[in-house]
């Protein structure tokens, strides 16, 4: 199909059946025949499920064919239906591109919070069972540089250094320059250390320190012997600060993958009425916290797929990329993370930023 009929078939559907596109308004019929087919997303199917420890999950996917090989480092968004709402997270991949193209499959190493909106539930899921990802996302990934590398984890954020070293170390990378990775975590939380002494034994350039805060100490106390490396830094906000201004006094460069942290909302927010800023598709809108993103977007004349308005039939599902909304049904408040949302049913909190 050419784009030119694409664009006519999809100003079509949007006019005629307030859809987003002529693809999406088939979704339902093409769901019996390509189960959690999407338009849009891709598929993938749940290889296993198993745990690492009391809270670590390891998720092995195996991606349809026309799903785009990964950089080591770069992260995917997984979508799963959890009591009836389909409900989105971004991952790292926790293995390289090189076993994706050997095995194809990939793998997801996760912490799951006991109040989290989709981690819960991923034990849940069974062998074969057809979930959707996004493409790969991030920039976060092995530096061209002659520098020694320093890598800094913290918690599950040690899985993009599994991943660049499972493809480093295969490709002889490492051996070039010398690798040292510092990984932080509480008392036997530290996950995929097997792992790392495999690396460790294939290449003598690379080293590790596995590391708790209790018994050894602050990130900054560790540093100090790098100054002449490149930094990598994943992990929580205040490990990645810490990092930061350690780099920054002794000019070390340094990149990073770090957790945002939930943004702070006041219980007055929710009901005296505070005007926010609205990006979607490179376009910017001012919005209140009193009316619903689709109500908003309607009012502005802005093109959007809708159907009952009442968080149904998910037509006016779409990604938020940054900020917190409330879902209007529930009081509950999103995280500040990549996630769907239903424009019907939420309201800004912060300023939004959405992909319709």
């Amino acid at each position: 199909m050419s784009s030119t009929l694409r664009l006519l078939l999809d100003k079509f559907t949007d006019r005629i059946f307030h859809h987003g596109s002529w693809k999406g308004y088939w979704e339902v019929l093409m769901q019996q025949f390509k189960p959690a087919w999407r338009d849009g997303y891709f598929r993938a199917r749940i290889v296993t499920v198993k745990n690492l420890s009391t809270d670590m999950l390891e998720v092995v996917l195996k991606p349809e064919r026309a799903w785009p090989t990964h950089a080591a480092g770069q992260h995917i968004a997984l979508t799963i239906e959890v009591n009836g709402r389909l409900t989105t997270r971004v991952f790292t991949i926790a293995s390289g591109a090189g076993t994706h193209q050997r095995d194809k499959q990939i793998r997801l190493v996760t912490k799951v919070k006991a109040q989290g909106a989709l981690t819960p539930y991923l034990h849940a899921c069974v062998p074969n069972q057809w979930v959707n990802i996004s493409a790969p996302m991030g920039e976060f990934i092995w530096p061209q540089t002659e520098k020694p590398l320093l890598m800094i984890a913290g918690g599950s954020g040690i899985t993009p250094f599994i991943a660049m070293l499972d493809d480093a170390i295969n490709n002889t990378q490492v051996n070039q320059k010398s690798v040292h990775l510092l990984y932080f975590a509480k008392p036997n939380e530290h996950v995929l250390i097997d792992e790392l002494s495999a690396f460790q034994k294939r290449c003598e350039s690379f080293s590790y320190s596995i590391l708790t805060k209790q018994k050894d100490g602050d990130l900054e106390a560790h540093l100090s012997y790098f100054a002449n490396a490149q930094w990598l830094v994943c992990g929580p906000n205040a490990m990645y600060e810490q990092a930061r201004r350690c780099a920054e006094l002794i000019n070390a460069p340094v990149s990073s993958e770090h957790f945002a942290a939930l943004p702070v909302v006041s219980s007055t927010s929710l009901t005296e009425s505070e005007t926010f800023s609205l990006v979607h598709n490179g376009q910017s809108l001012t919005i209140d916290n009193q009316q619903s993103l689709l109500s908003q977007l309607q009012q502005a004349e802005q093109p959007v797929t809708y159907g009952c308005g009442m968080g149904i039939c998910h037509q006016c599902q779409c990604v938020k990329k940054r900020g917190v909304v409330r879902d209007t049904r529930t009081g509950e408040l999103s995280d500040s993370a990549e996630q769907l949302i239903q424009l019907c049913v939420s309201q800004a909190v912060t300023d939004v930023e959405i992909q319709l």
